[in-house]
């Protein structure tokens, strides 16, 4: 999986940190091209990242305002705003003492 996602790799790298348009573009891009070269991996990602169904299929039959690749972009990439601000909301302080068994 991380060779799927070298150009996130890229432009963190070379960013330090991505801006939200680029990241969004990013995941965009590699959205398009798993929809035309590999749609069960797409959908292997999105299961994975847990993405809510009922949302995959309003982008894939429901709306036709924008297109698909941009939509499921925008949902891979707004959930995992969401984990990181769990994340973050959440982060446990390391446990004392747990070193010294």
């Amino acid at each position: 999986m991380s060779d799927d996602f070298s150009e996130f790799n890229e432009l963190i790298k070379n960013h330090g940190s991505a801006n939200h348009d680029d990241l969004l573009a990013a995941i965009t891009e590699r959205v398009s091209f798993l929809l035309d070269s590999d749609i069960e991996l797409l959908m292997s990602y999105l299961y994975r990242l847990d993405v809510l169904e009922v949302d995959i299929d309003f982008i894939l039959n429901k709306q036709k305002d924008i297109p698909v690749n941009e939509g499921l972009g925008k949902l891979i990439f707004d959930r995992q705003m969401a984990r990181q601000k769990y994340r973050e909301q959440f982060k446990q302080k390391p446990i004392e003492g747990w070193d010294e068994w």
